[in-house]
C-alpha cells in the first residue's frame, strides 16, 4: 500500500473538500505521540514559599561550604552557578533533589554509597554528597553528564547512578517505595533473549532427551547464539553424544535450536533503574507485580530510554559492602574508624602492594589481565589507577592503546601529540585517548564543537551497532577539523588519523568521571590489604558473593600474605566471620607481611605506623558450613545470643539440629573446641540427638576411629565448606609431580625466559575474552600462589575436554617473561589424575 500525493488527493476529493478536512481531522485525532508515555516526575517537597530551584541551591551551597571547608573556591563557584542554571532551564531541580534524599537516607542508615558514571562530573552532585570527586579540580566535562540536547523535543533526562552496599540496596528502595508511594514507583526491566545453553536445554527437554546429555552439550556451547549452537552441534556435539544428525528427530532439534535466534527468554528486574511518577504508574505504562513482592515496569530499560522516561538509578557494589564490614571490625578492634575519602593518597606500602600485582581480593585491579598489566605500569599516584580502571577494557585493547601506554609510562617511548592542542588534552594519558572526556575535548579543540554538540557525538559513538551513524558522526568531525580556524591548522591526514583512533575507540570508551569513582574504592581496598590484612579478608567473606575469586582461594591468599585463618567455631566464633586475638607469628607470616614493606624506607614505615606485628586470627563463619539451612544457621545464631555453647549436645539440643545438620557440622569441624576429632563429633553429635529419642539406648559402645590425614582433611574441607586451612590440595600429588619434572609455582618463578617447563594446578579461572582472538587464559593455583597459563587459539579445540573442563591440569609448555609478568604459554596439556574436588572453576566470566 501507498499513500497518495496530497494534490492527488486534492484532484479525487475536489468538490468535496469537506471531507477531505474531516478525514485530516479524524487521522490527527488518532495520531499517537510516544512522550504521551512519560509520566511526570513527583514534585519534590520543599519549605513554604521557596521553589525546588531555591531549595536546590540552598543545599548546594550548603554542601559545597562542607566541601571545600567553610569557603567555596571561586572557580567552583562560578561552575556551580553555571550547572544550576542548566539544570533550572531543563526542569530537573526536582530530580537532583530525589537523589540527594536517597543519599541522604542511605548514610543516616549506616549505608556506604557513591555514586559514580557520568554524574561525577557534575559539582552540583558532588556538593549534593553524592558523588566523591571534585569535577572542577579533574578537569572534567559537566557537558558529558548533562547538556541542552534534546530527544523529541524534550531535554534528556540527567543518568545519576548510585551504587549501594549489594545486600543493603533492598533498604533504600523499600524507602523510596514508602516515600512515593508503591503505586506511584516501579523499578524497570530487563528482556533476556535466548542464548545457546538455554536453547539448547529447552529444545532438548521438548524432543524428549535426558538432561544430563542436554546439560553435557549445553555447557559447551555456552559463548554461542542459538543459530551458531545449531552449527556447531550438527559439526561436532551431537556425534559426541551419541546423535545422528541425519535422522529426522535430530535435524528437527537443529532447526528447533535454531529457531530461538532472537526470541525474548523471560522478563528480570533491573539491577538499579527506579521510575517514580506525580500519579499512579499504571496510568503511563504497564506495570506487573513480582514473586519477590515488587513492582516493574514491563518495558525494558532501552525502551524507557527511548522515550524519556526518567530513571533513578540505584545499583548494588559488593565492593563497598566489602570495605562498610572492614571498616566496622576495624572499628570493634582498635575504636578508630575509617573513613574512605580520609585514607592518604600518598601510601607507599599501597603502591608497593599494587605493582607487585598482590591485588587478589581488590576492587577493580585483582583480575588476571589487571594484574599482568599492573606489574608493567607501577602505578604510583591515585591517577595512575584511574587510568588502570579504564585501560583494561575492550575499547582501549581493541584500538591497541594498551601496550604503547605501558611503553609510554615506563618511559620507554615519549608520548606524541600530533597537534599542540592535543597535549593538554591526552599528557595525563601518554598521548592516548582512554576517556570518552577525552574524545569530547578533542572535537571542541580541534573542530570548534560546542560541548553539546561534542555530547551529541558522544552519543553516536557509544552505539557501534549504528555503525551509519557512527560513520556519519566521524566524518562530520573530520571535516569540522580541517575547516576549523585553528593554529596551526589540522590538514585531511592528521583530521583522518584522529578520527580512526575514536573509531576504534568508539562504544568502549570509559568515562573518566567513573573510573574516578572507582579507583576511589579500588585504592581503598589495596590500603586494607597491606595495613589491615585479617579486616581486609572478613570483609570480602562476608560480602560474598562477589568479585572474581572463591572463597577457598581468598583463604589461600590469606595465609600466603600473613593472615592466621582459623576454621568454622561453634564454641568461639559466629555465623558471619569474626577477628579474634592473635598467635604468636610463625616465621613465614613475619616473611609474608615484610614482603609489602620491604621498599620503604625505615623512617617512613615508621611515620605511617607499618610494622611487622601479630595481626589479628581470621575465624571462618558458619554460613560458609554447605548444607546448613537457613533455618539452621537462625536458630544457632539465636541459641548463641542466648548463651554461650558448651558442648556438642548443648548445640545439637538448644539449636534443635536435623541428624544431617549436625553431621554436617561435624564433618567442617566446627565441633573441634571440644572434640578435635571430626568422625568422633559426628558421633557425639548423634548420640545427642539420640538422647532425645524415647528409646534411646541405655548402653553405649566405645568408638575410636583413626585420625583423618592432612589429605583426607583437605578432601573434607572442601566438601564440607568449599575452603580448608589445612593445606593445599595440589600438596597431594606435589612429590608424585616433582618426580615427573614439573615445577610449581615457587619454583617457575626462576626458570628463565623461554625455556621449556611443565606446571600442574589447580584451575581456578578460564577466560577467553573477545578482544583476545580466540586466545584461552587459564589460571592455575597451587600451594604456594598462582601460575598463569596461555593456551593459543589453534591450541583450544584440539585439548577442548581438557583446557575447558579439567579441574586439575598438568600444562607443557614454555615461559614468557616481560619484566615482573610471567606466562606458561602451552604447547600441551593433560587431565591430572586426581582425586575430584567439590570446588568449581570461574569459567568464562
Amino acid at each position: 500500500w501507498k499513500l497518495l500525493a496530497p494534490g492527488v488527493l486534492q484532484r479525487r476529493w475536489e468538490g468535496c473538500a469537506s471531507g477531505l478536512h474531516e478525514a485530516a481531522h479524524i487521522a490527527d485525532q488518532c495520531a499517537f505521540d510516544l512522550a504521551w508515555m512519560r509520566p511526570p516526575l513527583p514534585p519534590f517537597p520543599v519549605p513554604e514559599g521557596m521553589d525546588t530551584n531555591a531549595f536546590l541551591r540552598e543545599r548546594v551551597y550548603e554542601g559545597a561550604r562542607e566541601r571545600f571547608g567553610g569557603t567555596v573556591p571561586e572557580t567552583q563557584r562560578r561552575q556551580i552557578e553555571h550547572e544550576l542554571a542548566t539544570i533550572r532551564q531543563l526542569g530537573f531541580a526536582g530530580f537532583f533533589l530525589v537523589m540527594w534524599d536517597a543519599v541522604r537516607f542511605a548514610q543516616s542508615r549506616g549505608i556506604l554509597c557513591q555514586g559514580r558514571g557520568s554524574a561525577a562530573n557534575s559539582v552540583v552532585v558532588h556538593c549534593l554528597g553524592i558523588t566523591p570527586i571534585d569535577p572542577v579540580r579533574h578537569g572534567l566535562l559537566f557537558e558529558r553528564f548533562l547538556s541542552e540536547v534534546r530527544v523529541d523535543g524534550k531535554a534528556e533526562a540527567p543518568d545519576i547512578d548510585v551504587d549501594f552496599e549489594h545486600d543493603r540496596r533492598e533498604e533504600v528502595l523499600d524507602y523510596m517505595y514508602g516515600r512515593y508511594a508503591r503505586p506511584h514507583a516501579a523499578i524497570a526491566c530487563i528482556v533476556q533473549t535466548y542464548r545457546a545453553p538455554n536453547a539448547v536445554q529447552d529444545a532438548m527437554r521438548a524432543f524428549g532427551y535426558p538432561m544430563d546429555v542436554a546439560t553435557s552439550i549445553s555447557k559447551r556451547l555456552h559463548r554461542y547464539d542459538p543459530l551458531d549452537a545449531a552449527v556447531k552441534m550438527q559439526e561436532k556435539y551431537a556425534a559426541q553424544a551419541g546423535l545422528d544428525v541425519g535422522t529426522p528427530r535430530v535435524k528437527a532439534l537443529l532447526r528447533a535450536i535454531g529457531g530461538f535466534e532472537g526470541l525474548p527468554r523471560l522478563r528480570a528486574t533491573h539491577v538499579g533503574g527506579f521510575v517514580l511518577s506525580a500519579q499512579p504508574l499504571g496510568g503511563w505504562l504497564p506495570i506487573e507485580q513480582t514473586n519477590m513482592g515488587r513492582t516493574i515496569v514491563q518495558f525494558d530499560k532501552d525502551d524507557l530510554d527511548a522515550i524519556g522516561v526518567p530513571k533513578f538509578d540505584f545499583l548494588g557494589l559488593g565492593g563497598l559492602a566489602m570495605v562498610r564490614r572492614a571498616f566496622d571490625a576495624i572499628e570493634v578492634r582498635t575504636g578508630r574508624r575509617p573513613e574512605m575519602y580520609a585514607i592518604p593518597t600518598d601510601d607507599r606500602p599501597t603502591y608497593a602492594l599494587i605493582s607487585q600485582g598482590e591485588t587478589v581480593g581488590t576492587f577493580q585491579i585483582e583480575s588476571r589481565a589487571q594484574i599482568a598489566s599492573i606489574v608493567h605500569t607501577k602505578p604510583e599516584k591515585l591517577y595512575d589507577i584511574v587510568v588502570q580502571v579504564a585501560l583494561i577494557r575492550p575499547g582501549p585493547i581493541q584500538a591497541k592503546f594498551v601496550r604503547p601506554y605501558t611503553r609510554r609510562r615506563r618511559g620507554q617511548e615519549q608520548p606524541e601529540f600530533v597537534h599542540p592542542a592535543l597535549e593538554p588534552i591526552l599528557a595525563r594519558t601518554q598521548g592516548i585517548p582512554i576517556f570518552q572526556e577525552q574524545a569530547m575535548a578533542i572535537a571542541m579543540a580541534l573542530g570548534g564543537y560546542t560541548g553539546a554538540e561534542a555530547d551529541e557525538m558522544r552519543r553516536t559513538m557509544g552505539n557501534i551497532r549504528k555503525e551509519p551513524r557512527l560513520l556519519a558522526a566521524l566524518d562530520r568531525l573530520r571535516q569540522r577539523m580541517i575547516d576549523h580556524d585553528i593554529t596551526p591548522r589540522v590538514p585531511p591526514e592528521m583530521a583522518q588519523a584522529i578520527v580512526d583512533d575514536l573509531k576504534s575507540f568508539a562504544n568502549y570508551g570509559f568515562p573518566e568521571s567513573h573510573a574516578w569513582s572507582f579507583a576511589l574504592i579500588a585504592y581503598a581496598t589495596a590500603w586494607l590489604k597491606v595495613h589491615f590484612p585479617t579486616e581486609f579478608y572478613l570483609g570480602y567473606l562476608n560480602a560474598w558473593p562477589m568479585g572474581f575469586y572463591s572463597p577457598a582461594t581468598l583463604i589461600h591468599d590469606a595465609k600466603r600474605h600473613g593472615v592466621e585463618v582459623r576454621p568454622p567455631c561453634l564454641a568461639r566464633g559466629d555465623w558471619e566471620c569474626s577477628v579474634e586475638h592473635p598467635s604468636p607469628l610463625t616465621e613465614d607470616q613475619s616473611r609474608a607481611q615484610r614482603r609489602y614493606v620491604r621498599e620503604v624506607p625505615a623512617a617512613y614505615a615508621a611515620e605511617r605506623g607499618v610494622s611487622v606485628s601479630p595481626r589479628p586470627a581470621l575465624r571462618v563463619g558458619w554460613r560458609f558450613v554447605r548444607g546448613l539451612s537457613e533455618r539452621a544457621l537462625e536458630s544457632l545464631r539465636a541459641a548463641k545470643v542466648a548463651a554461650p555453647f558448651t558442648s556438642i549436645a548443648d548445640v545439637a539440643q538448644r539449636a534443635k539440629l536435623t541428624r544431617a545438620e549436625a553431621n554436617t557440622l561435624a564433618q567442617a569441624g566446627a565441633f573441634a573446641a571440644w572434640q578435635s576429632d571430626r568422625r568422633q563429633a559426628a558421633w557425639e553429635a548423634l548420640r545427642a540427638m539420640n538422647d532425645r529419642l524415647p528409646l534411646a539406648p541405655a548402653h553405649r559402645t566405645p568408638h575410636a576411629p583413626p585420625p583423618l590425614t592432612r589429605d583426607e582433611l583437605i578432601q573434607l574441607d572442601y566438601h564440607a565448606t568449599g575452603v580448608t586451612i589445612n593445606g593445599h590440595p595440589m600438596m597431594q600429588y606435589r612429590e608424585e609431580l616433582r618426580a615427573r619434572g614439573v615445577k610449581d609455582s615457587r619454583e617457575l618463578a626462576r626458570v628463565p625466559h623461554r625455556r621449556n617447563v611443565s606446571v600442574a594446578g589447580l584451575v581456578v579461572i578460564r577466560q577467553r575474552p573477545h578482544t583476545a582472538n580466540g586466545t584461552l587464559f587459564l589460571l592455575l593455583e597451587d600451594e604456594h600462589g598462582f601460575i598463569n597459563a596461555v593456551v593459543r587459539k589453534d591450541d583450544v579445540e584440539p585439548n577442548e575436554e581438557v583446557v575447558k573442563h579439567a579441574q586439575f591440569m598438568v600444562v607443557h609448555g614454555h615461559v614468557e617473561r616481560e619484566d615482573a609478568a610471567l606466562n606458561v604459554v602451552g604447547h600441551a596439556f593433560e587431565r591430572l589424575d586426581a582425586e575430584a574436588l567439590a570446588h568449581r572453576s570461574r569459567d568464562f566470566r
